[in-house]
């Protein structure tokens, strides 16, 4: 049982000074602990702001990673202080519960896009400086934060993407590795190939071109569809595409390709794919492609669909 009043400095002093540290002995530890805490969140949130700092991210990724450590510091804080006024295990769950039902009801919107920024941030789908599609978004990535995803659109103007509808929707990342593009063409062509000689004229020029590009790691394969009506004369057609990608071979990094992809009713859907060293290429040039394909039929029914 503890003693509730001191004994006689005069009679006891040992026992009385032991009486008064056994009264601010769990406040000390208490201080002790909690200056431990803050010195320690002080020294993770330092190192991590280097570490994503060094690792390439934004200041807004690196101050909502802060904000995390900051509530999980701020967690232990509040448990240790409950733990050593000797709470019950049932009143430190409640308190846990409340916390993160109010953390949840304030933040959930916010933490849903950390989540996810997260989650973008470590599978790593694009990296800024790629042209992508996210969902019917496309342009190319400015800057990628634990909030959002700033995108540079084709008209130039920019628009944030929350990082929570990246997660959900489809992606696109038209970032190609060349060196693992030429082989599989190359592979393509000598299966095609019954001798060598055939092989080398199956082997399009276009990859005798990107063969010459080896020092360049990357490039961007862009791909958009033509829809045009069955009305049209379509020899002509093949004969002014086919024309028009032999002009623009010297533009981009190898000639335009095409194909038949889809006949949707009253209509044929020809893809057309380009390789360009820059993904900025694509926004300034990619336009002019089109027009030059589509020509003189502009007063025709074709319609563009990307």
């Amino acid at each position: 049982m503890m003693q509730e009043t001191p004994p006689d400095f005069l009679v006891d002093p040992i026992a009385y000074l032991q009486f008064y540290w056994n009264q601010i002995s769990p406040l000390v530890f208490i201080v002790a602990s909690l200056i431990v805490i803050a010195l320690a969140y002080i020294v993770v949130t330092r190192l991590a702001k280097r570490s994503l700092l060094a690792f390439g991210m934004g200041r807004e990724a690196t101050t909502g990673i802060v904000l995390i450590l900051r509530l999980i510091f701020f967690m232990v804080a509040v448990l240790l202080v409950v733990g050593y006024f000797e709470a019950s295990y049932a009143t430190i769950l409640s308190l846990s519960a409340v916390f993160g039902t109010a953390l949840g009801l304030a933040f959930s919107t916010a933490l849903s896009n950390i989540v996810s920024g997260l989650y973008v941030m470590a599978a790593r789908p694009f990296r800024v400086g790629d042209y992508v599609r996210i969902g019917s978004i496309e342009g190319i990535v400015r800057e990628i934060t634990l909030n959002y995803t700033r995108i540079l659109l084709t008209d130039e103007n920019v628009q944030l993407v929350p990082n929570n509808k990246v997660v959900s929707s489809e992606v696109t990342n038209f970032r190609i590795d060349l060196s693992k593009y030429i082989q599989k063409k190359e592979e393509e062509a000598i299966e095609e190939a019954d001798d060598k000689h055939s092989y080398r004229e199956t082997l399009d020029e276009a990859w005798k071109q990107l063969r010459l590009l080896t020092s360049d790691e990357f490039a961007y394969r862009y791909t958009f569809d033509l829809n045009v009506h069955m009305s049209q004369d379509h020899r002509k057609m093949l004969q002014r595409f086919d024309k028009v990608c032999d002009e623009w071979s010297n533009i981009f990094l190898t000639r335009p390709n095409y194909i038949v992809w889809a006949k949707p009713v009253a209509a044929i859907t020809y893809r057309f794919s380009f390789i360009v060293s820059e993904p900025m290429v694509i926004i300034k040039r990619g336009s002019d492609f089109m027009k030059d394909l589509l020509g003189s039929y502009y007063e025709s029914d074709i319609v563009v669909q990307e």
